[in-house]
Formats: structure tokens, sequence, C-alpha cells
């Protein structure tokens, strides 16, 4: 659907969002927590020594966050099938804490526990999601309600099987 065939009031404020992702943020003057995640992918293979899940807050004020964690079942394919570590049968990684506040300039080194080495290998994504909403309004005063964005950062742990299989 192009931008043309939604109504003029919808188009102008996905014309906002898109501007507005688009700006650079300013380094002061505006006070929010930024997460960064040195590390996008996982590799845990047996007998090896498992990386290091790290989270930073850069910005200048706390980052509350709900981490998730969720075992990949059809990786690359869409839609995906995700499944929370509370209801998988038998879990082989469990990744802790699921909260989490960093205070400014704070790093923290995720728990990471191999509790089994499955039989395949498995995908799992871990979710990171600050408890805070963006808001964004153009400005006017007509009655619409204003546009919140949620935004969340994901890391993706290969659990490699001992023996894999084709």
């Amino acid at each position: 659907m192009s931008l043309h065939a939604l109504p003029r009031r919808i188009a102008r404020r996905t014309a906002f969002v898109v501007a507005a992702l688009t700006l650079p943020w300013p380094q002061h003057g505006l006070a929010a927590g930024s997460l960064h995640l040195p590390r996008a992918e996982l590799r845990l293979e047996p007998g090896k020594a498992a990386g290091e899940l790290l989270a930073e807050n850069r910005g200048d004020s706390p980052l509350y966050l709900d981490v998730e964690q969720q075992l990949l079942l059809n990786p690359g394919s869409t839609p995906e099938i995700l499944v929370p570590v509370g209801e998988t049968e038998q879990p082989g990684l469990l990744v802790t804490p699921n909260r989490l506040i960093l205070a400014p300039g704070q790093e923290y080194r995720m728990n990471m526990r191999v509790l089994s080495t499955p039989a395949r290998t498995q995908v799992w994504r871990i979710t990171f999601r600050p408890r805070e909403r963006v808001i964004v309004n153009p400005g006017e005063v007509d009655g619409s309600a204003p546009l919140i964005l949620n935004m969340a950062y994901g890391v993706l742990i290969y659990q490699i099987a001992a023996h894999p299989q084709p």
C-alpha cells in the first residue's frame, strides 16, 4: 500500500515518523537511556567457553529493560515461530535476569547457563525491551492521539549440537 492510498492524516504522521527516525538524536539536552549490545549473534559450541552477552547503557538516564528468551523453531522462515523459554520442554540454555536496570554508563554481563547440549542445533532469540515509550506528536492540536513507538533490541544465540545432523 502506498502513502497515497492512506488517509491524509495517517500519511502525514507516517512521513513525520520516518523523518524523526532518520534524524540524528541530539547528544545533549535530552535525557534518555540508550541501549548498546556489542554483539548481535553468539555461538555456543560444546566443549568451548561461552562468549559474553553484554548490555550497556550509553545514555544519560537509567534504562529499565525487560529481557525475554525465546526458542526460534523455524530459523530463516517468515513468520517466525517463537516459544518462550518457560514453555520449552527441556531448555538447553537459560539467560538471566529477565528484568534489568542499567545506570548511565553501566555495562552488565548477562548470565548464560548451558543446561544441556541439544541433539539438534537450536537458535535462541534474546529480546531487550526498554520500559520507556517514545511519543511522537507532530504538534497539531486537532484532537488526534499521539503515535507511540516501542523499540526492542535482539540477540541471536546459536546453541550448536554435539554432533550436528544434516
